[in-house]
């Protein structure tokens, strides 16, 4: 159905079921990027971009009567904008060679390195390694629950949820006295949670 200025017009409840479809394409399109820039995957998701980005421009010429959907449309596209601007200026700086994210993990790891030195060999030796699949995954599912949740996923990067667990790791077997922690993600209080379960 087409609307007085020529605008398509979407029954109500299929644009907020396409609004959430899209919303979910945006948190993994995040999540690809992420993977392109750590230097995970080879090439950047540009056919994913354009699929998101034509989606996005052509709900945001929908004719919206509804006033909380059409805040959510006029939100996401500006999310959206947003977060191309940053892919943007990464790409130009990762091709004119100036992109600092190498040198940033560089720094942590050698950070990483140091703090493990000082550690007894008996006990860094009793650590389990947790592989970097495992991690990539639980990202993953992270910030695609969080995003089901209605929380930010802005500025949570898979560096940061990484180091995180990795770092809570010793400390959880030593209280719990168990031969492995693992991890999964579960909705606690309408929040999605990083749980960590001992393994005894």
């Amino acid at each position: 159905m087409a609307g007085p200025n020529g605008s398509q017009q979407l029954p109500q409840q299929k644009l907020a079921e396409d609004l959430d479809v899209l919303d979910e394409d945006m948190t993994l399109l995040q999540v690809l990027y992420e993977k392109y820039f750590l230097g995970i995957d080879r090439k950047p998701p540009d056919q994913e971009r354009k699929k998101v980005g034509s989606k996005m421009r052509t709900l945001r010429t929908t004719l919206v009567k509804n006033t909380a959907l059409k805040f959510r449309i006029n939100t996401m596209f500006a999310k959206l904008i947003s977060f191309e601007r940053m892919w943007d200026r990464t790409l130009m700086e990762i091709e004119n060679g100036t992109y600092t994210r190498d040198v940033f993990k560089a720094k942590m790891r050698s950070k990483e390195q140091a703090k493990a030195g000082a550690v007894k060999p008996a006990v860094a030796a009793a650590v389990p390694e947790i592989s970097e699949d495992k991690l990539r995954k639980l990202y993953d599912t992270y910030l695609v629950a969080r995003q089901r949740c209605g929380e930010p996923t802005e500025g949570i990067s898979y560096d940061s949820v990484a180091n995180r667990i990795r770092s809570q790791v010793p400390q959880l077997m030593e209280k719990h006295g168990a031969r492995n922690i693992e991890f999964k993600v579960v909705i606690k209080a309408g929040r999605a949670v990083l749980k960590a379960i001992p393994r005894t």
